[in-house]
C-alpha cells in the first residue's frame, strides 16, 4: 500500500503556497504516493485554477470546504474536485502518513 500525504491549504491562489502545493503534489504523485488535499478559507479560490484540476487528473484527491466556498460567493463545483466539510478534513488527517499545512 502506498504512503499517503495529506495537505491543508488555506491561502488564495496568488500566495506562494499555491505554487508550493502544486509542485509538492506533482513530486509526491511522481514518487508513487497518494495525495489528499483539503482546501478551506481563501484557499477555495484555488479550485478555479486549472493547475489544481490538473492535479486531480494526475491522481490527487481534492476536497473543498463547501461552507467557505459559499461564504466567498463562489459557485458549487461538480466533477473532479469534491465539495465537503470539516468531517472530510478530519477523515483526511486520520488516514494519512504525513500531513502538511499551508496557512
Amino acid at each position: 500500500m502506498a504512503e499517503k500525504l495529506g495537505i491543508f491549504l488555506s491561502t488564495s491562489p496568488e500566495h506562494e503556497n499555491s505554487h508550493t502545493v502544486i509542485k509538492l503534489t506533482e513530486a509526491a504523485l511522481g514518487r508513487g504516493l497518494e495525495v489528499d488535499i483539503f482546501i478551506m478559507c481563501d484557499g477555495v479560490h484555488n479550485a478555479f485554477v486549472p493547475a489544481f484540476e490538473a492535479l486531480v487528473e494526475k491522481g490527487a484527491r481534492i476536497v473543498l470546504c463547501s461552507h467557505n466556498l459559499a461564504q466567498r460567493y463562489r459557485p458549487s463545483i461538480e466533477g473532479t474536485i469534491v465539495c465537503g466539510s470539516q468531517h472530510d478534513h478530519a477523515q483526511l488527517v486520520s488516514h494519512v502518513d504525513r500531513y502538511l499545512a499551508f496557512n
